[in-house]
């Protein structure tokens, strides 16, 4: 997982962290080559952007639309002060062809991702999203 915001990763890594899941910190102000090419390298399950001022947004997108490009196909978490499920659902998620989802916070990373890495879960969760 990957966060580009200081606040929010650290959070989140931690809460991640604390139920078993593997974080791989990227620091704050990643480019999304360095974000893109570390997921591929280390086969990561999910990546994760934390944005907490608005020119974040922006990256969100490029990253997505770079995802798409590239036929990335892992989960996409959104998070992050600046960010919204309205704005993940209209403009991050059309430029991305696998799940997109808005976390609101760190405590709900855990079933989130949870539900993303377990089979039986993923797709009934990923519709769900999408439905919403």
């Amino acid at each position: 997982l990957f966060r580009s915001n200081d606040i929010g990763k650290n959070i989140v890594g931690v809460v991640l962290g604390c139920n078993n899941f593997r974080v791989i910190d990227l620091g704050v102000m990643t480019s999304c080559d360095r974000i893109l090419r570390t997921a591929i390298e280390t086969n990561a399950d999910i990546i994760g952007l934390s944005g907490l001022i608005t020119p974040s947004l922006d990256e969100m997108i490029f990253v997505a639309k770079e995802m798409e490009r590239l036929a990335i196909k892992i989960p996409l978490l959104i998070g992050g002060a600046t960010t919204s499920k309205t704005h993940t659902a209209v403009k991050i998620a059309p430029r991305y062809s696998s799940p997109v989802i808005h976390v609101l916070d760190a405590s709900k990373s855990v079933v989130v991702c949870s539900q993303l890495l377990d089979e039986n879960m993923r797709d009934d969760f990923s519709e769900e999203i999408t439905e919403e």
